[in-house]
């Protein structure tokens, strides 16, 4: 049964009023299942509101993982024609989507797979029109308005080519890649999420993979596959975080929406971009490729410092990837499937090199063999490593229509990814050796299903389904503990392993969208369910850590790892620091515990006038995490911090967004938005286990811990029974005893923290101009609010102050400086590491954009950047997980802190350009057209300025808890931190590199009958091998106590110039780097 639209309203008002229960008939009763999942009576109030209106005309909003095809029908003179009769056909699978106009002519069919489509309307009294050649993208909402002759004059008309390229009902600001862009631009490694730094208001966050929107943290963006959740919930990154190359493989990829601004309340959990993904399906007609990539060293380029410094090597010395892709149907019009293997073989030795030359001096005590095998341990872990990565991904997809009414799809994707030797991901790692690696090891699984039902002709609903884990480990080459002998080397198991489960994570989403027309509104509401399981093993600094420093440090260790009496009563204790942690509950590091996701959103999209589109929405998004089980209760400052797990109950997200046609092909944008982002589960986890009573961490120094001598352990660690490093030399064991309380590290929340919300705007103004060639310009502000900060909540406010003189490197005093010095705790225990949602953000920039569709064979899209971050110490994705490593200098005068944000990016320019000569086939000499036809050439061009940076100072003033020249500052270990920033300037007072790189891809295509196509492509990334670096000498100044080194003759400290700061210290980071060049082959059928 159809309910006129009054009886709809009454019905869901009065539900609405009362408890959910099963009534009513199937429409209503889809209906209201979708609408009483709402919790709040104001959301629901909305809901009602905006799904009644009584005006005219249809346009659907932005829609994850599909798109949306609508239009108006009107007669030559422009009257409306209702009643008639449209078919949306996919001309790539034949099947029909059937639709009727409104009163007003109007026509929507939401739900809709990317792909070809043509557009056929009819009515009594009028020729059909058919509207062909029209692609639809993800994401996308395409208007297709027809206007039919009458029937005396004509049977039928076709129109062809594609719809306008400014798209007049578009409210947000989005970018798709398309497939022509993923197929034929050049793109290192084929990880297809790297093509979203085509887009504008995006930058690097980090080397690994992680970007940054609007300046916020790379940590809270969103990636939807296929309109399901693609994201760990864990670490806050795509599924398989940035350890894979990929988790889909390009080839099942169809193509992705960038959407960075104002985007629809139908997606969320995000307060910086979104990604909207959806991938490949099979046809009516058989298609497929194979392809192989190869990688080989004598045709890349070396590695600019390493060079320098006397090491050839190359990030990737080898590199295959092959596989290939097969769709078709099972049935014609009605039953297709579609398939992908994707291999990957990788070979990029690591290096091992020390400051130290050997063989090194031992102290008298010390036996010539036991000095020998020392030197000798040491010098066999340096030199050139094998490190083979291993990766195999497969996809498969059955795509059937039931009937007329209904669409089912359902996709299976895995992922097994080996990597020995890689938790050190480094090129060349100094002062390091191969016992202190490991091997990461990754399995993705991953199932979605999607039911796509037509209940009427004006009524639409999708439902979908996905179950997914996500494994991810890391086991230790050796034992522990781990070993750092300054400037020589460090061994032994790392303090971050082992991993058994780095996460193990399972997630199970149900999802749902009720898509409604009725008059100028289409309405749309929906809820979605995540309910993720999070099982983390991983006891950090379990294993225990030692440390020896000073110019001693090997002599030292020398005498401890032999046993060796030195005669200063200090056997086995001439360590500077040990740390270890504890798990009295688990044993192991363990944490097990659900995370559950509710979401609801109601959507208007209205047609306010024919010129005028209105987009109104609000979203609402609840997360649910366990309350800790063991707090620690030992003082009230860590019951207070450690106890309670904030619910943040007010999540909602009001959307409004406003597109004027000003003229043909001319449109105004405007938009605003509040949008809600998660909390890592990561910053949870940190607040459950690491506690200080489920897990506790102990420091020791020779002094404070005089029963512990070296090697030897305080508690058993994970990750097997200790072995001696070499012949000769101690086991470790493991010897109980109680360590000072006072040294225990805890970590918590505040307990009002909350999610990270952030307010959005936008002015854009589009024009299309001749040649398929478009025009924009846009404004885009954001306004970020309650993002975390992770401090030392147990530091008592400042007493006294210090005076240092600030002094060139030979120590010529130039300046002095005078800051607060803290001294003493809150309570005595150790530091408590807090999170607070209290740090602000501003972002602001202008875009400019070029655009041409493909047409004539060339196709290219130009964006330019002029944007300005700053906030009040965010902390960036790549240092925000668990509890963040951005620590103010200063904790009761955070303003300090407000300044560039790390993740400031002035200029950036990112151009793309395919190029399909179409000249050639016009040749009429056929021996000249074989020899000139079929090439094809592409290019990126990135150009942008360097990221904000900090100058730090190296070294520490004694007599305070923590670091710094404040005495205030700790890591995320809780301990004093080596490297705080100088307080006599501002955060990020310095930029960075810049950044300059020019991919290029050249290709030759081959006919083999009609069908077939074999193509030989060259690639080169950094064609002209500019020479960028990523990383820089960040220590400003050294640190010197009075009367020593460069102090001598001060009574005050000294902050000495690092003649050494800004100089280069790596030329790539993982994304870019010296000149790689790629050759490969690709046959499509």
């Amino acid at each position: 049964m159809e309910y006129p639209v009054r009886e709809f309203r009454s019905v869901l008002i009065s539900r609405a009023r009362s408890k959910c229960v099963r009534e009513g008939g199937s429409v209503v009763r889809r209906a209201y299942h979708t609408f009483c999942l709402f919790s709040r009576p104001a959301v629901a109030s909305l809901a009602a509101l905006l799904l009644l209106g009584s005006l005219a005309g249809i346009v659907s909003g932005q829609t994850s993982g599909s798109g949306t095809i609508s239009g108006t029908l009107t007669d030559p003179k422009g009257a409306v024609i209702p009643g008639a009769t449209v078919v949306i056909r996919n001309t790539d699978t034949g099947i029909d989507h059937t639709v009727e106009t409104n009163e007003f002519g109007l026509y929507s069919a939401p739900f809709l797979q990317p792909g070809h489509y043509e557009v056929t309307a009819s009515k009594t009294g009028f020729a059909k029109v058919v509207r062909k050649d029209l692609i639809l993208q993800v994401g996308q909402a395409l208007t297709v308005d027809l206007t039919p002759p009458l029937q005396s004059t004509t049977e039928s008309i076709t129109v062809t080519g594609q719809a306008s390229l400014v798209d007049a009902d578009k409210t947000e600001m989005s970018q798709v890649v398309s497939q022509t862009q993923k197929d034929n631009l050049p793109i290192a490694g084929r990880r297809w999420e790297g093509f979203a730094l085509l887009t504008p208001n995006v930058t690097t966050d980090g080397g690994s993979g992680l970007m940054s929107y609007r300046g916020i943290s790379g940590l809270y963006n969103q990636s939807s596959v296929d309109g399901t959740n693609n994201s760990q919930a864990f670490f806050s990154e795509t599924k398989g975080r940035t350890t894979v190359p990929y988790v889909y493989s390009m080839d099942s990829i169809q193509e992705f929406q960038v959407s960075s601004s104002n985007y629809s309340a139908e997606l969320g959990q995000a307060a910086g971009g979104v990604v909207n993904a959806v991938t490949k399906s099979g046809a009516n007609q058989l298609h497929g490729d194979l392809f192989y990539y190869l990688r080989y060293p004598t045709l890349n380029a070396l590695d600019p410092i390493q060079k320098a410094a006397g090491n050839y090597t190359q990030p990737v010395h080898q590199q295959q990837q092959f596989g290939g892709s097969v769709g078709g149907p099972i049935k014609q019009d009605k039953l297709f499937y579609f398939f992908t293997y994707d291999g990957s073989r990788k070979v990029n030795p690591i290096s091992y090199t020390s400051f130290a030359t050997f063989p090194l001096g031992c102290p008298a005590a010390v036996t010539a063999s036991q000095c020998s095998a020392a030197n000798g341990f040491f010098s066999s872990q340096l030199g050139a490593f094998p490190r083979f990565t291993n990766q195999d991904v497969g996809f498969g997809k059955i795509d059937y229509q039931i009937n007329a009414a209904n669409h089912v799809s359902a996709s299976y994707n895995l992922d097994n990814f080996r990597a020995p030797n890689s938790y050190n991901t480094a090129i060349t790692a100094s002062n390091n050796s191969l016992t202190a690696n490991g091997t990461a090891v990754t399995h993705e699984r991953i199932f979605v299903a999607s039911l796509d039902s037509t209940i009427s002709p004006r009524m639409f609903n999708n439902l979908r389904f996905q179950w997914s884990r996500d494994l991810e480990t890391i086991s230790a080459n050796g034992t522990g503990p781990s070993i750092t002998v300054a400037n020589v080397m460090a061994y032994g198991m790392p303090n971050a392993l082992p991993r058994p489960a780095f996460p193990d994570e399972h997630r199970l989403q149900f999802s749902d969208v009720l898509s409604f027309n009725r008059g100028r509104h289409t309405f749309k509401a929906g809820a979605d369910l995540n309910r993720v399981h999070e099982l983390l093993i991983n006891l950090f600094q379990g294993g225990g850590v030692y440390t020896y420093s000073g110019s001693t440090a090997f002599t030292n260790w020398a005498a401890d790892v032999n046993g060796v009496n030195l005669g200063d009563s200090l056997t086995g204790r001439h360590f500077s620091t040990f740390v270890q942690v504890t798990d009295p509950v688990t044993g192991v590091g363990k944490d097990d515990f659900y995370d559950t996701d509710f979401a609801g959103f109601v959507e208007d999209t209205w047609k306010a006038r024919p010129n005028l589109t209105l987009n109104l929405g609000v979203r609402y998004d609840l997360q649910l995490i366990p309350q800790p089980s063991k707090p620690n209760t030992s003082t009230p400052l860590t019951t207070l911090y450690t106890s309670t797990i904030n619910i943040d109950k007010n999540n909602f997200a009001p959307r409004l967004g406003a597109a004027w046609e000003l003229a043909k092909n001319t449109v105004l944008r405007v938009g605003y938005g509040i949008f809600y982002a998660k909390t890592s589960n990561s910053t949870y986890y940190a607040t459950r286990v690491e506690n200080g009573v489920i897990q506790q961490t102990f420091n020791c120094n020779p002094t404070t811990c005089p029963l512990l001598t070296f090697p030897n352990l305080i508690f058993t660690p994970p990750g097997g029974k200790p072995v001696a490093p070499f012949a000769g030399a101690l086991t470790p064991q493991v010897v109980p005893f109680t360590p000072p309380s006072a040294t225990q590290t805890a970590r918590g929340q505040s307990p009002d923290w909350v999610n990270p919300m952030v307010h959005e705007g936008e002015v854009a103004f589009e024009r299309q101009l001749p040649g398929n060639v478009s025009v924009s310009a846009a404004y885009v502000f954001s306004r970020g609010l309650r993002l975390p900060i992770f401090i030392d909540s147990n530091i008592a406010r400042s007493t006294t102050t210090k005076t240092y003189d600030i002094t060139s490197a030979t120590g010529v005093t130039q300046s002095t400086l005078t800051e607060p010095f803290y001294t003493s705790r809150i309570d005595p225990t150790g530091p408590i590491l807090t999170g607070y949602s209290d740090v602000n953000s501003w972002y602001n920039s202008m875009v400019l954009t070029l655009r041409k569709r493909m047409d004539h064979g060339l196709e290219f899209l130009l964006n330019y950047t002029l944007s300005k971050a700053f906030d009040g110490g965010q902390v960036p994705g790549q240092f925000g997980t668990f509890n963040g490593t951005d620590s103010p200098i200063d904790p009761y005068n955070r303003k300090l802190e407000y300044a560039r944000s790390d993740l400031d990016q002035r200029n950036r320019i990112v151009g793309n350009v395919v190029w399909i000569p179409p000249y050639a086939k016009k040749i009429t000499n056929k021996p000249l057209r074989l020899i000139l036809d079929g090439f094809n050439f592409s290019s990126i061009v990135t150009v942008a300025n360097g990221q904000a940076l900090t100058g730090t100072i190296n070294g520490n003033p004694s007599g305070g808890p923590a670091g710094g020249l404040t005495g205030a500052v700790v890591n995320n270990s809780g301990t004093a931190i080596n490297g705080a920033r100088f307080p006599g300037q501002v955060r990020n007072a310095f930029t960075g590199p810049g950044l300059a790189d020019v991919d290029f891809r050249i290709g030759r295509q081959f006919a083999i009958g009609e069908r077939v196509r074999l193509s030989f492509i060259g690639e080169a990334f950094n064609l002209f091998n500019f020479t960028n670096f990523f990383a820089v000498n960040n220590t400003e100044f050294n640190y010197s106590a009075a009367g020593s080194g460069v102090c001598a003759g001060h009574t005050n400290g000294c902050v000495a110039l690092n003649p050494a700061f800004l100089t280069p210290t790596a030329s790539n980071n993982g994304l870019y780097g010296a000149r790689q060049l790629q050759i490969s082959g690709r046959l499509t059928f």
